[in-house]
This record gives C-alpha cells, structure tokens and sequence, in this order.
C-alpha cells in the first residue's frame, strides 16, 4: 500500500543520464493462466523505438525475469519501477485492473497512482474493546493493520459476592474511569492516524458495550466519518476483518454511486453546475470547469478528435470546427476525456452497479459536475 508521500519522494528521484521504466499491468488470475499478461508486456517492447529501448535493456531483462518467476504472488495488477543502474526499483500489487501502459522517462512515471489516491476512498477501520484497540486501513480492495493499542492496566468485574454495596460501586466506578481513560487515548492516536492517512471513511467494529462507550467521547468531526458498524473478534486475522468489512463498503460505495447519479440528472436538467453528455462534457474540460468527471465502467464511444488544438466530438466531421485541422477517429471517446480531466486535477467517478451504470448511459452516457 502506498501513500502519497512515498509518491513525492519517487518525484524526487533523478535518473540522471539514465532512464526509468514504468510499467502498469493487469496480472489478474484469468491473465496468469492464459500468460497473456506476458505476451502484452512483450508487444510494449516491440512497439518501443530501438534508440529508446537501447537505454533500458538491463532494465526489461530484469522485468521479464520477475513477471515469469513470481507470477504466483500476483494480485490483480502490477506496478513496477526500474532503473537498473541506479540501483532504483520498487513494485506495488493492486487488487483493482489499472490502464495498462509502459512508459520511459528520465523520472517515475506516478500521475497514475496519484490519480487512484485522488479518487479512490480509504476506509479506517477502528476494532476496539475496554482494554484494547486495533487499527486498519482498507484501500483499493487491500488492508493492513496499522498498530494496536492495549492498557492492560485497565481491571476486570469481579465476581459478585463478598463485597458490600458501596464497595462494590466504587469499584464499579474505578473500572469506568480505566476504561474512559483508554478511550481517550484511543480516541487521540486514532485521530491522528485519521488526519495522517487522509481517511475520510470509519467503520468501527468490536462489542456493542465497547462500542456505546466509544460514541460517548469521539468528536463530532469522527463521527460524521462513520458509514458502518459491525462485531468483528478482538484477535481477528486482518483477512477476516477485510472479509467482514467489505460488504458495508460496498453497500456504503453503492448508496453513494446512487445518490451522485441522482443528484447529478437533478442538476443538469435544472442547468445547475452539472451537464450531460459527451460533448458539453469536452466543452466545460476545454474551459477547465469540470470538478468531478461521471463515467460509466467499460463504456466506449466512438468519436473524432483534433490533434491540433484537443477538439474531439462524437459527431463525424471531416475537419476540426474549430481550427480547421483534420480530425482523427478513435474508437474510446472516453480514453480522451479521461485523459483531459486528470490533466486538469478533476476527480473522476466510475459507476459500477449495472443498474445504476444502464441509468448514465441512458441519460447522455457520461456527466460532469462543473466548478462554476
């Protein structure tokens, strides 16, 4: 799992008289088992330039060895990074596909992963009980644990009998102000994990006794952070914590996809800083007023686009109508939009949900919410 300071120090990083290779690829299972993953690799070498390629082949001799041995601890798709000699290389295992693609530069080639920290949520996950606190991070379908918290100090209820009444309420009373007290320190640390990471998602998980506790003492700004809770066991694997987590993202995800579809056929019927439609969509990127980029998955449209001035329209012009340039065809309309609304820092949204995706594609095919 990365984070975006681990991208600033990449950006950092200076090949000098020597080059980076950066390469995305999906390795999913279905890719392994018919090595297509391989063969697509192979066609990236072949398209590229042999001055080009001449700077680099320590660099993809030493890929193509690591793509055929350690095909077994593959997730869904792959990022590696290589400059041979600077001794520079680092990989990253995704559980989502990535566009494919294999670039050489003199730097690491990172807008995509700035890209998936821009638009994709972190979910904290906060598993607590009266003694103990375990804290985990979900992001792009992995998780990892991030620190436990124990006050061992904290005591137990005894059993009842032998104690006199007041006693046994004072002690009451001194359980309470161990258990408030580690709260409050799980509160602190866990705040600071939260503004650290940039999590703007909490599912908290442990004993509805613990849990009650808990909401007693978290800030406002933590709990407007919460989408779920569940019991998960105070020593669950962090696969377990994952497989019992997932579905109250999804669900939060899918509830979330339906209510910025909405919203978004709302405003732009109403001409209220949202349009539809491939070509107000090119219109408000061009101007640099698209915020958020609404797209459904897997949908392509076929269009034309100027390589001269960025014009691209769906419609079947013969030229550019706006510098007179010819006009190319392209068979993914969409690739091109994608591409402007990253290079004009725009957030981008993909709805999966079939019924949800039909919905978009219905109303236009793809939408933006407009900055102004």
């Amino acid at each position: 799992m990365f984070e975006r300071k681990d991208l600033e120090a990449f950006e950092k990083f200076r090949a000098e008289d020597n080059f980076v290779v950066s390469l995305f690829l999906n390795v999913s299972p279905q890719e392994r088992k018919r090595g297509s993953y391989l063969s697509k690799f192979k066609n990236f070498i072949k398209a590229l330039p042999e001055e080009r390629l001449s700077h680099v082949k320590e660099d993809i001799e030493k890929i193509e060895k690591f793509l055929q041995t350690e095909r077994e601890s593959f997730k869904k798709s792959l990022v590696l990074y290589s400059c041979v000699k600077k001794g520079f290389w680092q990989r990253y295992d995704l559980n989502i596909e990535l566009k494919e693609e294999l670039v050489i530069d003199k730097t690491p080639y990172t807008s995509p992963l700035f890209d998936l920290l821009d638009n994709y949520q972190k979910y904290g996950i906060l598993l607590v009980d009266k003694r103990s606190a375990r804290v985990f991070l979900v992001f792009l379908g992995d998780i990892e644990e991030y620190g436990m918290i124990e006050h061992e100090h904290v005591p137990g209820k005894h059993k009842k009998g032998g104690w006199f009444a007041l006693a046994e309420k004072r002690y009451e009373r001194h359980i309470e102000h161990h258990v408030k007290m580690h709260l409050k320190d799980v509160v602190d640390k866990f705040s600071d994990f939260l503004k650290d990471r940039e999590v703007r998602r909490l599912i908290v998980a442990g004993p509805d006794e613990a849990i009650y506790e808990l909401m007693k003492i978290l800030p406002e700004s933590i709990k407007q952070k919460i989408v779920g809770r569940t019991f998960i066991e105070k020593y669950a694997f962090a696969e377990e914590v994952l497989e019992k987590v997932m579905p109250i993202i999804n669900d939060y995800e899918q509830m979330k996809e339906s209510k910025t579809l909405s919203e978004l056929i709302t405003r732009s019927r109403k001409n209220d800083n949202a349009v539809l439609g491939i070509d107000d969509v090119i219109k408000y990127l061009r101007d640099r007023r698209v915020m958020k980029l609404i797209i459904p998955k897997d949908y392509k449209i076929d269009g034309k686009v100027c390589n001269s001035c960025g014009f691209a329209t769906k419609h079947d012009v013969d030229c550019c109508i706006e510098c007179g340039d010819c006009v190319m065809k392209t068979y993914n309309l969409i690739e091109k939009v994608t591409e402007m609304s990253l290079q004009n820092g725009a957030l981008i949204e993909v709805v999966k949900d079939e019924k949800e995706r039909k919905q978009l594609i219905e109303n236009g095919g793809i939408g933006a919410f407009l900055r102004f």
